[in-house]
């Protein structure tokens, strides 16, 4: 699925947000005395609060599905919020991450959000979570493709953050991780030995 794809879930999903916050405005005006104190601000206020509004919400239901970094179009500061919830014990997850092999052998995970703290972790994750899944696709196809390319350029500019710590890397790796929270297993999907990004 394209990660810009408009889907029948996020659809309905975007129209019944929208409702509920209509619903809710509508009951404040309706149902509050907010209505009179906004006429104290005049016509031309009421006018630019009302535009406002509906632009703050026409952004809700049209954010939602840019999860490309960076975003081809960007709605701040109007942008929808992304919102995170609890894991259940028994639940299983797909995820992502990043690990050194150093030259002594031993493993390393690499905070790609703390290398990275200009662009910060949820447009990070986000296209992390995205290229994870360019990665699942067969191996001739065009995302796949544009997602190694990608992914070797991450893996440049972690190497040399790593160096520049005085970290002595032999290996940088791009992997899945699944299973359930205490009982996790990493696959590697793409690796790059140190020679292959310093070339």
């Amino acid at each position: 699925m394209e990660s810009t794809a408009v889907t029948p879930e996020l659809i309905i999903r975007a129209a019944l947000e929208c409702a509920f916050l209509l619903a809710l405005f509508a009951g404040l005006l309706f149902f509050t005395d907010l209505r009179k104190r906004l006429y104290g601000l005049g016509a031309a206020a009421l006018v630019v609060l009302y535009v406002a509004v509906g632009a703050w919400f026409t952004v809700q239901m049209v954010d939602r599905w840019q999860y490309d970094y960076p975003q081809k179009t960007s709605f701040i500061p109007l942008t929808r919020f992304a919102m995170y919830q609890a894991q259940l014990k028994d639940s299983v997850e797909e995820t992502y991450s990043w690990q050194a092999t150093l030259a002594d052998g031993t493993m390393r995970e690499i905070n790609i959000a703390k290398e990275f703290e200009a662009i910060g972790l949820p447009p990070l994750s986000t296209r992390m979570r995205v290229l994870l899944n360019w990665m699942e696709e067969p191996a001739d196809s065009e995302h796949h493709a544009q997602a190694e390319e990608e992914l070797a350029l991450y893996a440049t500019a972690l190497l040399r953050a790593l160096e520049q710590d005085g970290v002595d890397v032999g290996e940088i790796g791009f992997y899945r991780v699944t299973g359930t929270p205490g009982d996790v297993s990493s696959e590697p999907l793409v690796t790059w030995d140190v020679s292959e990004l310093e070339g």
